[in-house]
């Protein structure tokens, strides 16, 4: 897992191989276009460097356009930790042409929204308008990515904002364990430190440090737009191409990291004013882009992802035991190492029981092979999440523009579902075997009852 070179989508530039049709190495010179078409898709190399997605969606009039960026938490520095999230937050508030004011004015006048965010692994700033109000959306999508000002006056209310949601963090049961999970999990690793940064280091970011990270990350070969809707993918280029004409190129550099995780049982608790008791534990996988990330998202189906009554952890944790208020697990994948992780919800008194009892099931997967009427639940569970969720153009620009940053490639979102479909059993347990084995957990828990307290 040491790539830490910032590379993605370098399908856009490579040659013929594996039998697919791919675009030669282009300098930003090229006069032409490159394009590819899947299916749907339509991706090419625009001459300044930028690269494009284009599915055309003629169901409505709805237009979603994503500009992302190889920048965010991943690539920050210890003492910088959550300058990609402050620079997000304050990229909308004034232009070189526009204040905040007027930003907001222009895209309510379209009924359309626009919006700024970063994670571990990449930056996006994104519009939601009409097709007929594209050339107003794109105006000011390319205005504020290329042309921000980031207001003195600005920046220190987005800054006290952000201090605030940091307390507000601290103040909640699972964002707390997980913030602490991530942070025992990936200690010596960039994906330890938290997006949103720390009071110290949030407190410490001058103006001048956040010009400099768009100065440097903002550049047109580092820039993916993927666009939704009711447009020619020629006509698409030809406007994203001449809106950010003036974009600078920088081949900025990527910090490169060495960090090997070897499994090993790891547990720590916290004791807070909280009523109730909450765990999270999980393991570190491979990067998202790994042939065993669509058999995890089996697996983590079979456990309980996106809150399934009929899952495992439910079932058989809160349902059968009365362990668990709250019950679940996601696979988060990553550019780099990805994670699976669980979580319980559990009473002060049960949570050493809930906490084995869940890591007993997230084992057994590794244990015995799921039953197959289980495993096509799981599975059509999967596909009928992902099929609900494509249902808003915007929707459908976020998986494209985040397969894409995250290695897996655009097309991966017309094929997920049939990857899915081929899960054998053998393979969920073979991933289970391979990742769920020493694990990483954290407990929140109140302090225990002083003797005069517990005799009340």
């Amino acid at each position: 897992m040491s790539d830490r070179s910032g590379r993605s989508g370098n399908r856009f530039a490579r040659g013929r191989s594996a039998g697919r049709l791919r675009c030669a190495a282009l300098p930003v010179v090229l006069s032409m276009l490159c394009s590819i078409s899947y299916g749907e898709l339509t991706m090419r190399v625009l001459p300044n460097g930028i690269r494009l997605i284009v599915k055309r969606n003629p169901s409505n009039r709805i237009l979603a356009m994503q500009c992302y960026f190889r920048a965010g938490s991943y690539y920050e520095r210890n003492e910088e930790n959550g300058i990609t999230h402050l620079l997000c937050e304050t990229l909308l508030k004034g232009t070189q042409k526009r204040t905040a004011l007027e930003i907001a004015e222009t895209m309510e006048a379209i009924g359309g929204e626009i919006d700024a965010s970063a994670s571990e692994d990449f930056v996006v700033v994104s519009t939601i308008s009409t097709v007929e109000d594209l050339d107003t959306a794109l105006d000011v999508l390319s205005d504020v990515i290329v042309r921000p000002t980031f207001p003195p006056e600005e920046l220190e209310k987005e800054r006290e904002a952000v201090l605030a949601a940091i307390r507000q963090q601290e103040d909640h049961s699972f964002s707390f364990a997980y913030k602490q999970f991530r942070a025992l999990l990936y200690e010596g690793h960039p994906y330890a430190m938290p997006v949103i940064g720390t009071t110290a280091t949030v407190q410490a970011i001058a103006r001048e440090q956040i010009v400099a990270l768009h100065r440097e990350q903002f550049a047109a070969d580092n820039m993916l737009a993927v666009v939704v809707g009711d447009v020619q993918p020629d006509m698409m280029a030809r406007k994203i191409a001449r809106a950010f004409a003036d974009m600078p190129l920088h081949h900025a550099e990527k910090i490169h990291v060495s960090k090997q995780f070897r499994p090993r049982y790891r547990t720590r608790t916290f004791t807070r004013e909280v009523e109730q008791a909450f765990i999270v534990l999980g393991f570190v996988t491979d990067r998202a882009r790994s042939d065993d990330y669509v058999p995890l998202k089996v697996a983590c189906s079979v456990l309980g992802t996106g809150a399934s009554v009929s899952s495992r952890l439910f079932v058989r944790l809160r349902d059968r035991l009365g362990l668990a208020y709250a019950v679940g697990c996601q696979l988060r994948g990553s550019w780099d190492k990805s994670h699976f992780y669980a979580y319980i919800g559990t009473s002060p008194e049960t949570v050493e029981t809930a906490r084995d009892k869940l890591l007993a099931e997230i084992r057994l997967l590794a244990a015995e092979p799921v039953p197959r009427d289980e495993l096509e639940r799981a599975k059509n569970h999967l596909i009928g999440q992902f099929r609900i969720a494509h249902q808003r153009n915007s929707a459908q620009a976020e998986f494209l523009g985040t397969y894409e940053m995250l290695g897996l490639e655009a097309r991966f979102d017309e094929v997920y579902c049939d990857l899915i479909k081929q899960v054998t059993a053998e393979q969920v347990q073979a991933v289970a075997a391979r990742y769920f084995t020493a694990p990483t957990i954290v407990i929140l828990r109140p302090p225990p009852a002083s003797p005069r307290t517990a005799s009340r």
